[in-house]
């Protein structure tokens, strides 16, 4: 009867070890599901990051070609126009000469005279160019520079 009863012993001293390694591996596995449900979480945020990082890419690079285009067609403008500048006015001489009758295209229209006005808006285009540009914009949680 002893024997049994040592026998028994050992047999439940053996289930309770095999219970405390099963409880072991259960909590290990509920924490593997965690750190990997973490990982995800912040494999998702980096993702959604990335894709912010790279949509304001693409609008800076559409900004700068925009730029780059009105740039280059300004210039071509300008090179195309006439060398009179748009703030030169046309004013009528006070005397014009006589006209004969074999000077009648100045006839019809007065001698004028080409008066330089400045104007303060010409000025401060350039400057305002240069500011131009907007301001950059930020992800979330970063702190303007």
């Amino acid at each position: 009867v002893a024997a049994a009863l040592a026998q028994v012993e050992a047999v439940r001293a053996s289930e309770k070890d095999a219970i405390k390694k099963l409880e072991a591996t259960r909590k290990e596995m509920e924490e593997l599901t965690s750190a990997t449900g973490e990982a995800l979480k912040r494999a998702e945020m980096a993702e959604a990051a990335r894709r912010a990082v790279e949509g304001e890419m693409k609008r800076w690079r559409e900004r700068e070609q925009k730029r780059v285009a009105d740039t280059t067609s300004r210039a071509l403008s300008e090179s195309q126009m006439p060398p009179v500048p748009s703030s030169w006015i046309m004013v009528p001489i006070a005397n014009p000469p006589e006209t004969t009758g074999e000077n009648w295209k100045s006839e019809k229209t007065p001698t004028m005279k080409k008066v330089l006005l400045p104007q303060l808006s010409g000025i401060l285009r350039r400057k305002w160019n240069q500011v131009e540009g907007g301001s950059p914009s930020y992800l979330p949680g970063e702190k303007p520079v």
